[in-house]
């Protein structure tokens, strides 16, 4: 590139660049963000002037309230990106945990987290991923790694601002303020370091500079080539960076390997892989817009603190005037006639005494005091009420009005349905995520190449770290789905957890350490310390049981040695019994050998008696017979001796 292309290139970025201020300037919104931020930090009072300047200056500042609240009930929820395929042949369980690892890396959530401040601030965030080519890896050698950082909501210009979608846009430009020596050392050959000099801040939005800093402005502008990602960079003076793609130059590896063939000619490494192969080009921005609220034709959003202002100022006036009017009034009047203190001072210092000196004795007399006024105060509880009422940030929401003897569930599901009118705030949130993960794709297909990361596998007692290998080539002609996942309502909050938490433990489903474990880290200060203390009473209930397995082993050893001495005596004992029951049996055999005589002589002796019984009725009967006759021969002796 001649000196005169480069001044022509110079000269259009930054016209591109004045355009995109003026646009700022002409909304604006350069001025008013600024005085977002202001509100939001404390500076909510203009300068004092001659008639203000005693007047006290109280900030009640309603609007960091608000905002962090906001902020908080958008975060609340934990999100996930997760990567889905159509085909099934396609690892994405290996795509997915590289994410996640690649993600904890970068220190995506606090990222977020910072997004998020930006936007219920400024009303709008930007993500800029980029490839940090001097990152360097785990033994310290360069090999670079995917960077992000949040660009301030002034320091970025689109070609076309009413369009709300980044990758529609023509071009996007990034600016920033950086050490003349380093732009100098990134330079392209060929550019004269004398070009790249130290330069004012164009109204930098009220940043101040340390003095002696050797800044000057940078443009980063990302733009398309035949449907490819683009970036150059300038600053006043000159082009520092030529156009050049932000996928990895194939070309120069080729060159620097000494290939000159087709792509799908390469040689083969010893594995039998392709040694390079020819990349995907990257056509996504690297840059994912956010809104906290929708502008109206603009792709910059509406901040929470912009209609909060004019309330603040309200609020801040009204506490302003109540407390001057008050210290106007705290300290009651007096009414002097000339002479009458003397070279006395009043101070109104408790039990101060007074002399009148005048010789009327009414020389010194308090005037008759105003009652404080408590009308403004009044005023203030009304705005700031409505004014949380009609933001969203409820007494509810931000847990100040909840009952102690309130279970778990009904705090989640009061807290739940206060938050009712931001969860299209979440949802919005949860749309850039999306965006977000289409990004992060297109820098793992086009970036990673054998690249080892670690990850967790199992759960509880049974998780392990694993280490894999991504390889981006994999995945490049797979299209992903990109899935935010999350957990909504009451399941998500902490209360809720807790509440679960405690149903399981009085079920007797968890005990007291899997129970603390499980505790919300947020909702308890002390868990090591209690996980400590429940692990050494286990350790000293163990070495309690032991001691008293160790007893019983003793214990158990003495009986063992009392029951071999008295094994003789047990065995004498069992042949005795066994002599016993032998005896036992032979006496049983006499008693029923003897019992069965005993019947036969008694069946005998019965069948005797009956013989006798028989005969005795037949010598009844013979001498019944002789009786009779002895009877007849009486009665014919008589009558013989009567003849």
């Amino acid at each position: 590139m001649n000196n005169q292309e480069n001044v022509n290139d110079v000269t259009s970025l930054w016209k591109l660049y004045e355009d995109g201020v003026a646009y700022l300037g002409n909304t604006g919104l350069r001025k008013r963000i600024p005085q977002f931020v202001d509100f939001y930090e404390g500076r909510q009072w203009p300068a004092p002037t001659k008639l203000t300047k005693n007047m006290p200056r109280p900030v009640i500042n309603i609007i960091k309230m608000i905002c962090r609240s906001k902020k908080a009930a958008i975060l609340s929820t934990p999100v996930k990106i997760v990567y889905q395929a159509e085909d099934e042949s396609v690892d994405v369980d290996t795509f997915n945990r590289f994410a996640e690892y690649i993600q904890k890396e970068i220190g995506q959530s606090k990222l977020d987290s910072d997004a998020i401040s930006d936007g219920v601030k400024k009303g709008c965030y930007f993500y800029h991923y980029y490839w940090d080519s001097e990152a360097r890896g785990k033994d310290g050698m360069k090999e670079g790694a995917l960077r992000c950082e949040i660009i301030h909501a002034l320091d970025i210009l689109f070609a076309d601002p009413t369009q709300t979608d980044e990758q529609k846009q023509e071009w996007i430009m990034i600016i920033s303020r950086e050490n003349v020596d380093s732009v100098r050392a990134k330079a392209d050959k060929g550019v004269a370091p004398e070009l790249i000099r130290c330069d004012e801040a164009n109204d930098r939005y009220t940043v101040i500079e340390q003095e002696g800093s050797k800044l000057c402005t940078v443009l980063t502008r990302y733009f398309r080539k035949g449907g490819e990602v683009y970036c150059e960079k300038a600053v006043k003076g000159a082009v520092i960076n030529a156009p050049f793609p932000i996928a990895p130059d194939i070309e120069a590896a080729r060159r620097e390997l000494g290939i000159d063939a087709p792509n799908n000619a390469l040689p083969d490494n010893h594995e039998g892989e392709p040694l390079i192969t020819d990349k995907v080009r990257a056509h996504l921005y690297p840059i994912v817009v956010g809104n906290y609220e929708k502008r109206e034709k603009s792709i910059y959003g509406l901040s929470e603190v912009e209609g909060l202002i004019p309330n603040q100022k309200a609020i801040n006036f009204h506490v302003a005037m109540t407390l001057y009017n008050n210290q106007q009034l705290a300290w009651g009047k007096y009414i002097v006639l000339p002479g009458a203190l003397g070279s006395q001072t009043i101070t109104n210092e408790p039990g101060q005494t007074l002399t009148d000196y005048s010789k009327t004795g009414n020389g010194i007399r308090k005037m008759q005091e105003q009652q404080l006024q408590s009308q403004p105060m009044a005023i203030v509880d009304a705005i700031m009420q409505m004014t949380r009422n009609v933001s969203g940030a409820t007494e509810v929401m931000t847990g100040e009005a909840i009952g102690a003897n309130m279970s778990g569930a009904a705090i989640a599901q009061l807290q739940s349905q206060a938050q009712m009118p931001i969860e299209d705030l979440r949802n919005t949130f949860w749309q850039v995520k999306e965006k977000q993960g289409r990004v992060l794709a297109q820098f793992f297909k086009l970036f990673y190449q054998g690249k080892e990361f670690t990850y967790t596998d199992g759960a509880g007692e049974n998780e392990q770290v694993m280490i894999g290998e991504f390889n981006g080539e994999a995945f490049q002609n797979v299209d992903f789905d990109v899935v935010v996942e999350t957990t909504k309502g009451t399941q998500s909050s902490t209360a809720g957890d807790i509440n679960l938490l405690d149903v399981l433990f009085k079920a007797g489903a968890l005990d007291a350490k899997g129970y603390i474990n499980a505790f919300p880290s947020d909702a308890i200060s002390n868990k090591s310390e209690l996980l400590r203390a429940i692990e050494e009473k286990e350790q000293s209930a163990m070495l309690m049981m032991q001691q008293q397995i160790a007893q019983y082993e003793q214990q158990l050893g003495q009986a063992q040695q009392v029951i071999e001495q008295q094994k003789g005596t047990v065995d004498r004992v069992v042949s005795l019994i066994q002599e016993n029951n032998r005896l036992n049996q032979v006496i049983a055999n006499l008693y029923a050998e003897a019992r069965g005589k005993l019947q036969l002589a008694n069946q005998q002796i019965q069948a005797a008696n009956g013989q006798i019984l028989a005969d005795q009725a037949k010598i009844n009967e013979v001498t019944e017979d002789a009786t009779a006759f002895a009877q007849h021969i009486a009665q014919h002796e008589g009558v013989l001796n009567d003849e």
